[in-house]
């Protein structure tokens, strides 16, 4: 064990306690496994100098080197990772020095703390306390009664759930573990984990022993998502990715570990539970794409009979579902990018809408006991579990947390499954000839998107840095808000030849998301008019007279221009999500739920595939900058930043590790050859549980 000489330590905002093994920051407080404590030891003790790894192996654990590989790296990823519970920027406080060790930041300052001052009383005043214990002791159990009656009876009297609920850690795992699906008797919960550098794979932990081994479900190399129980617990369905993208649905016998595969095509999209197996084993429920739209479909296992399940209209998604307990209906999900509406329907009738204007549900579960539906949702920049009761048609809050994905229900526990992620996006400003970083947006806050004002080098950008996402704006010295709670905000554009920029924002109130257009400095919003429809993924044209933007106008989804000067309306791609403009007035454009970059000359002549290799989820990560296209290629190993010049040849501008860069739109080109990146900085999430036994 390592010896410190005082047993508390001031380190820059935390305080540091060797007795109970915490980290604490005002009232909040981490406690840290003990050899990541004793490594944090390690480092204060050598604070200011290079812990080397065989130096942590040696001293922390006695020498295993084998063991002291994997303690080290997880060591400081924990030591990281509980900073960014705690609020903390762990760049400040820890530095790697590559393929050597470890670096303590922060200078620490000890604490000295007063001895403890043993009372000593005489063997009289002894036996006089004890000859009053008892009567001290029946006051203070009749108070803990009359205490114990007035909570409940104000519990009882309370109209609303209370929603800050003790939630239970159950995994802490270095990297992504996600969608939990637990066995019928309670016993296993298979979920997703997704390592550094490694795709999501998926595992069973035992819930009943603590000490039990992870057991992997299968040994492949392909993405594995979605898993879903059989009624009898010996089967478990998923989804595979393969290398291309492609998805296949599976049956994994857990004895035999015999693998059916059961249909192809099917779809899901970040951690969203897109599989379900029926209560009475008799069918699977999955999303599955067509075209323009995500629907569910039914496979019956006796006749092997694929079945269409749900009708969305084109732009719309059906990714989640739960079965009722009677297998004759799924309750699901139909969401239009961020706006969702939960629906009921059955086998033989059409669907019924159950909750409508909700945001960002990408959890659902029924609970087939209570008859009750839970689902999350964003609300005021912040989640929240809600429950809606099948009987009285209410609606409820049921748990509050930050970023909650992936529900499922342990009816042997009584307990509410969930993921809880952090991450630490930010935005770096990076040179677009070898990656190195010029500037960097210091922040504790997830701050995410930038965009470059070329006018005055200032950047515009999404953060939470108020409690809410609103768009902010880093000038030289200092950073200023734009938006108060006018709305839900997105990803904004800037003009490429004034101070002019362009949001879409779904103000208070409305059922769309609305175009807004926008002057720098004072951020002052003028809606557009002559718009209708859903608006989303704004950009200018070249000469900064006209925006092209996503919508579904004309019942359709696809890109429109409109021209300020005018407000006149057009349409220009039948089926794309994000365009940017080239220097002839083609248009370069993905497409949802698509893989790859589409390209449209002036003269509408015909549509043309780039490139396959831009991943769907980053379907804003391309610019056009001095006649060339760069966008976004991920690989296993890296995050490349690919330059396609004017003959269509391709060349590597940079790159960074794997998982480095943020998803969706995380490129944008800056001024004097550089590149705005938003970054992932730490990617986690943990299993976490509530219980149900005491709610209302």
């Amino acid at each position: 064990m390592i010896s410190l000489p005082y047993q508390k330590y001031q380190l820059g905002e935390c305080v540091i306690n060797c007795h109970d093994m915490t980290i604490s920051v005002g009232d909040k407080s981490v406690q840290l496994p003990a050899k990541v404590f004793e490594f944090l030891k390690l480092l204060i003790l050598h604070a200011g100098q290079t812990v080397t790894k065989e130096q942590a192996i040696d001293e922390v654990w006695l020498g295993n080197i084998e063991v002291g590989k994997r303690g080290t790296g997880n060591a400081i990823w924990q030591l990281r990772k509980s900073l960014t519970e705690l609020g903390i920027e762990p760049e400040t406080y820890f530095k790697t020095i590559t393929k050597v060790g470890y670096q303590l930041l922060i200078t620490p300052t000890c604490i000295e703390e007063t001895p403890d001052i043993q009372l000593r009383s005489n063997t009289k005043n002894s036996k006089t306390h004890n000859r009053y214990t008892p009567f001290l002791l029946a006051g203070i159990i009749f108070t803990l009664i009359s205490v114990m009656f007035a909570v409940i009876e104000l519990t009882h009297d309370s109209a609303q759930p209370n929603t800050e609920k003790l939630a239970t850690r159950i995994t802490n795992f270095e990297g992504v573990e996600e969608q939990a699906a637990i066995s019928p008797d309670g016993r296993y919960m298979a979920f997703q984990w997704r390592r550094e550098k490694r795709k999501g794979q998926l595992y069973i932990k035992d819930l009943s022993d603590q000490d039990a081994p992870l057991r992997q479900i299968t040994m492949t190399s392909d993405r594995e998502t979605s898993p879903t129980w059989s009624p009898d617990g010996l089967s478990l369905a998923y989804f595979r990715f393969n290398e291309s993208g492609e998805c296949s649905v599976h049956v994994r016998e857990l004895i035999t570990n015999r693998d059916n595969k059961i249909d192809t095509g099917c779809m899901s999209i970040g951690y969203l539970h897109s599989l379900e197996w029926s209560p009475d084993g008799q069918r699977l429920a999955y999303a599955k794409s067509q075209e323009d739209r995500v629907s569910i479909v039914t496979y019956r296992f006796e006749s092997a009979e694929i079945s269409p399940f749900t009708f969305p209209a084109a732009g719309e998604e059906d990714l989640l579902m739960s079965w009722s307990a009677d297998s004759q209906q799924l309750v699901f999900v139909r969401s239009v990018e961020m706006k969702a509406k939960v629906f009921v329907k059955s086998l033989t009738q059409d669907a019924q809408l159950l909750v409508d204007g909700e945001t960002m549900v990408i959890g659902l579960e029924w609970d087939q006991q209570a008859n009750q539906i839970y689902f999350n949702a964003l609300r005021d920049g912040s989640f929240v579990i809600e429950i809606f009761d099948m009987g009285s048609k209410k609606l409820m809050d049921f748990h509050h947390d930050d970023t909650i994905s992936s529900l499922a229900l342990n009816y042997g526990t009584q307990e509410l499954y969930y993921s809880r992620h952090i991450a630490q996006e930010h935005i770096t400003i990076r040179s677009l000839t070898d990656g190195q970083v010029h500037r960097q947006l210091a922040s504790s806050s997830r701050d995410m998107f930038g965009q470059a004002v070329m006018s005055t080098g200032d950047i515009l950008f999404l953060s939470n840095r108020s409690g809410t996402w609103e768009l902010w704006l880093k000038q030289e010295t200092d950073s200023k808000q734009l938006t108060r709670e006018q709305g839900l905000v997105s990803i904004p554009a800037v003009s490429p030849v004034n101070n002019q920029f362009a949001i879409a924002m779904k103000p208070a109130q409305s059922l769309n998301y609305e175009l807004f257009l926008g002057r720098l400095p004072g951020g002052k919003l003028m809606s557009l008019e002559g718009i209708d429809g859903d608006i989303r993924n704004p950009s200018f044209s070249r000469d900064g007279t006209q925006l092209y933007f996503s919508s579904n106008m004309a019942g359709k989804w696809g890109i429109y221009r409109y021209t300020l000067a005018s407000e006149k309306v057009e349409a220009v791609v039948e089926d794309g999500k994000y365009a940017i403009e080239d220097q002839q007035g083609g248009l370069y454009y993905s497409k949802d739920n698509l893989a790859g970059i589409f390209y449209l000359p002036a003269d509408e002549a015909r549509e043309s595939l780039v490139t396959d290799e831009l991943a769907a989820g980053d379907w804003g990560s391309f610019f056009y900058h001095n006649s060339e296209l760069y966008f976004l290629k991920r690989t296993d190993n890296e995050d490349i930043v690919v330059r396609i010049d004017a003959e269509g040849g391709e060349h590597v501008a940079f790159s960074l590790p794997a998982l480095s860069i943020r998803n969706e739109r995380a490129l944008a080109i800056a001024t004097e050859d550089r590149v705005v990146v938003s970054m992932l900085g730490i990617n986690d999430a943990d299993i976490y549980s509530v219980s149900l036994k005491h709610k209302i």
